[in-house]
């Protein structure tokens, strides 16, 4: 007697805990579902330029082609200036509320820098370019709607391209 006693609520405490699980399970799905589709999935973009030094001296800066993928870059960086040049291009992202997302400093696509060789050394020299291509990549969680390109000659800025995002 004592014993049926104790299998019984043994059963009746182990369909409670199995009804209780099971009508739990889907709530909290449901609650995961939800939180997903507020978030906005990170982007990765790829945008490719083409820069042409016209006649007057100007250079004139064209997108070419914009490439967008799911994920992320763990490491943004890439394509830093480097120190021989006194002139690059100061890459400006900008947020919905207009104020600086990020800013990345690159070499000068029209001026490169090549390295040569000799027996006994190496050079870097700066090479002279009319016509360049370039690309740039960020990441994006929808905060960017921006772009602009400054050339930076001998600590001078100058915008040369404006981009909405």
């Amino acid at each position: 007697m004592i014993i049926n006693k104790i299998i019984r609520s043994l059963l009746n405490c182990l369909l409670i805990s199995v009804f209780s699980c099971t009508n739990q399970l889907p709530n909290q799905a449901g609650i995961r579902n939800q939180n997903n589709t507020q978030e906005t999935k990170p982007k990765m973009v790829y945008l490719f330029f083409e820069v042409e030094r016209a006649s007057d001296g100007k250079e004139i800066v064209k997108l070419t082609d914009k490439k967008v993928s799911d994920g992320f870059f763990k490491n943004e960086e890439f394509g830093t200036a480097k120190d021989i040049t006194n002139s690059n291009y100061k890459i400006v992202l900008l947020d919905k509320n207009n104020k600086i997302y990020k800013t990345s400093i690159i070499d000068d696509p029209l001026s490169p820098v090549f390295e040569s060789y000799d027996k006994d050394s190496m050079e870097k020299q700066i090479g002279k370019l009319d016509k360049a291509e370039f690309f740039y990549r960020y990441n994006d969680n929808g905060n960017v709607a921006e772009m602009e390109i400054h050339k930076i000659e001998n600590n001078n800025s100058t915008l040369i391209f404006k981009l909405k995002l």
